[in-house]
């Protein structure tokens, strides 16, 4: 029945005449594939024959989101084995299962069959049944694997095992590659997922592309910006990526800029990221429609209500919230079929690609607009009551709900932090449609994106409750939003918006002390806060000093404990102010006092007082040193190190900051005694958390210090080796 002839070891069936062969119709792999380096070299390894014996694994499966391109890859790593590297001298066979096409699917004994005619099995030969053909199709494999004609199997586009089932190989030898959107798990396979492009191959792709066609397209080298707007507009999905460059390529007369312009708009981007030159047609709905409609009622209503969430990621908790019912098991449906992905797998945190995201929202406008409202409704209760109970507990003010939903304070931070981008575009995305709810808690979280040093994002939420807080919050409401406005506007560097917005609510504050002379204590908040945006340092003492005679007269009422807070705030910027003026002597007395009011709030709710005592223990060292006692400064900054180390233990983003200044201020402070080696000691510990920060400026200060340290020191020997060594990864 066989004769293996010349070069193309054709395999001869039964029958009279020539034999149709197709073991080499591997369609042709992409001109240039980029991004996908690694991805490949792990399938070329699972396909190498000699590299794993009598454990290979037969079957590897590719799976990945509708245009991630798993095909492209497939292709590419095909032709590498079989053609560049000629491990499979029995030819490549490839057949392209449809798993997702609207007019049907290729079964598996279609599959079986044309694999069989690939082999040169003729139709008059074709036994009748799927089991028969499958004994056949295994025996011809074994026969050319006996004769070391080892073949290479393609199965593209499967979305179901059952397809797959018939054409996995029984012998060793052989290698299947199959491609799906879902991840198929009941096949016996290596699963290998494929993500977007990283933001420089997405790039090249598009460019490749333009220069390819014309090797004088100067547009991505003239419009890099535009590039990258393009690029990110297209989520760095391969199809995506290759529909803008046809686009782009049909058009050369369409600058990036306007393209990028075009595909800015969300509610046409699908629109628009798609190609029909008459024959050939391209689009991005169209790759996602497939796996939608696969979905069973319950799968695509949660498919849906995902795009009401406004944030990057959502947790299973979330979904939970939206859909009113649990989710996980759906979450973990939604992700075999790549239309989600679980990321880190086992966080339970899930992600939607973001033209999958419009794809959701265009399909949840089809939706009742009531239950649309009321998932959503769901959804911020969900947000807004836990955030209140993670900081009801971090601020050591526990109520009955904070016990229930967290078991500690590291668990409501770490929920905090994984919630943060959520909260943030929740704040801004129903301001409107709940704009109470905005207001309660923009306070509490423009304080906590203060801390972690999102200033823009808590400019963006002071706004958002800024623009709704007039028939949704008091009076004072107001006011306080134009004050956590000012400190978030602070942190961002623009100064002068900060001072205009913190100078509203002390007028507020001032129009309404009027009649609720109560209110005046939060006029001198807002004054301390001035006094540290006003660029004049003498404007900065007269606020700082009428803060502090504001605080002082509270202070001495019915409940100096709660006036207390402010006075301490507004004698630590006093202390500031008069440093700045030079009158360092001066500056001692107010720190001191505020210390050890902070030391007495700090003693009595530890979660809210702590960071503000540190910052004026560091802050009165430098104060003690420059008016020349530096024993003093000594035992304020070790005091104030020892607390930051605790906070950075526990949140060390919001704390990162201050912790390097404190290390270089008690560095500073043991040097001026004497103590130069335990201070080159504390300057190497800066400049290990600077460089651990990423802020260059910062490092390079510390680094100034320590090398002035240095300069005087015998300790210099070697040191900056051990710098060296705790700034590199993985350094201690």
């Amino acid at each position: 029945m066989e004769q293996f002839a010349g070069d193309q070891y054709n395999i001869i069936a039964t029958g009279t005449g020539p034999v149709p062969q197709a073991t080499a119709a591997l369609p042709a792999p992409p001109a240039h594939l980029v991004g996908r380096t690694s991805e490949a070299e792990q399938l070329l390894e699972l396909l190498d024959p000699e590299g794993q014996g009598p454990s290979a694994v037969v079957v590897s499966a590719v799976s990945g989101l509708g245009g991630i391109g798993k095909t492209a890859l497939a292709l590419h790593v095909a032709h590498e084995a079989a053609v560049v590297r000629n491990w499979y001298p029995g030819g490549v066979l490839f057949v392209n299962l449809r798993g997702y096409d609207p007019e049907g699917q290729v079964t598996g004994g279609q599959a079986l069959a044309a694999l069989l005619r690939a082999l040169g099995v003729r139709d008059e030969d074709l036994p009748s049944t799927t089991d028969e053909q499958a004994a056949v199709y295994r025996s011809e494999l074994a026969r050319m694997a006996d004769h070391g004609r080892r073949v290479l199997l393609v199965a593209d586009n499967a979305s179901t095992a059952a397809q797959v089932s018939p054409l996995i190989p029984a012998r060793r030898e052989h290698r299947l590659v199959v491609t799906s959107r879902d991840i198929l798990a009941a096949l016996p396979a290596r699963q290998l997922g494929l993500y977007e492009l990283a933001p420089g191959p997405a790039r090249e792709l598009i460019s490749d592309s333009l220069t390819r066609a014309r090797p004088d397209d100067i547009r991505p080298s003239r419009e890099r910006e535009a590039l990258d707007e393009v690029v990110r507009h297209c989520g760095r999905l391969p199809l995506a990526l290759e529909i803008a460059a046809a686009r782009l390529t049909g058009d050369p007369g369409l600058s990036l800029a306007a393209f990028a312009a075009e595909l800015a708009n969300t509610r046409g981007r699908l629109e628009h990221l798609r190609y029909d030159d008459g024959g050939h047609s391209l689009a991005v709905r169209a790759a996602f429609e497939g796996s939608y409609r696969r979905l069973d009622p319950e799968q695509a209503l949660l498919f849906r209500l995902l795009s009401l969430n406004p944030g990057p990621d959502l947790a299973t908790e979330a979904a939970e919230a939206l859909i009113g019912r649990p989710a996980r098991g759906l979450l973990a449906d939604l992700a075999r079929t790549a239309l989600l992905s679980e990321q880190p797998v086992g966080e339970g945190r899930w992600r939607m690609h973001d033209l999958i995201r419009l794809y959701a929202a265009e399909l949840a406008e089809g939706d009742d607009a009531g239950a649309r409202a009321e998932a959503a409704d769901r959804l911020l209760e969900h947000y807004s009551t836990t955030f209140e109970a993670a900081t009801a507990l971090l601020a050591d003010l526990p109520e009955e709900h904070s016990r229930q939903r967290f078991g500690s304070r590291s668990e409501a931070l770490g929920w905090l932090k994984d919630e943060r981008a959520n909260l943030t575009a929740a704040a801004q995305t129903f301001s409107g449609s709940h704009p109470d709810v905005v207001v309660r808690i923009a306070f509490d979280l423009v304080y906590r994106l203060f801390q972690w040093r999102y200033f823009d994002d808590g400019t963006a939420v002071a706004e958002a409750a800024l623009a709704v807080v007039d028939g949704h919050g008091t009076v004072s409401d107001t006011g306080g939003l134009h004050t956590i406005l000012g400190m978030a506007l602070f942190g961002a560097g623009r100064r002068a918006e900060a001072v205009a917005a913190t100078k509203e609510s002390i007028r507020i504050y001032r129009e309404l002390a009027r009649d609720q002379p109560d209110i005046e204590p939060l006029v001198g908040r807002s004054l301390a806060n001035l006094a540290i945006q006003e660029r004049d340092p003498e404007r900065r003492r007269e606020a700082a000093e009428e803060a502090v005679t504001i605080g002082r007269r509270w202070a001495r009422g019915d409940e100096p404990a709660l006036h207390d807070v402010e006075l301490a705030g507004a004698l630590h910027n006093l202390s500031v102010a008069l440093a700045d003026l030079g009158r360092h002597s001066e500056a001692v007395a107010p720190a001191q006092e505020a210390v050890e009011i902070r030391r007495r709030q700090a003693q009595a709710a530890p979660g809210t007082f702590q960071r503000y005592f540190a910052d004026l223990l560091i802050h009165l060292s430098a104060k003690l040193l420059e008016a020349d006692r530096p024993e003093d400064a000594v035992l304020r900054a070790a005091e104030g190190v020892d607390v930051f180390r605790q906070l950075a233990a526990e949140d060390l983003r919001a704390h990162e900051h201050a912790l390097c200044d404190a290390l270089s201020r008690l560095g500073l402070a043991l040097a001026a005694v004497g103590r130069r080696e335990e201070a080159c000691e504390l300057h190497a510990d800066a400049v290990a958390v600077a460089a651990h920060l990423g802020e260059n400026a910062e490092e390079a200060l510390v680094l100034t210090e320590l090398a002035d340290v240095l300069a005087r020191s015998a300790a210099g020997h070697g040191m900056w080796r051990r710098i060296r060594r705790r700034r590199s990864p993985g350094g201690s």
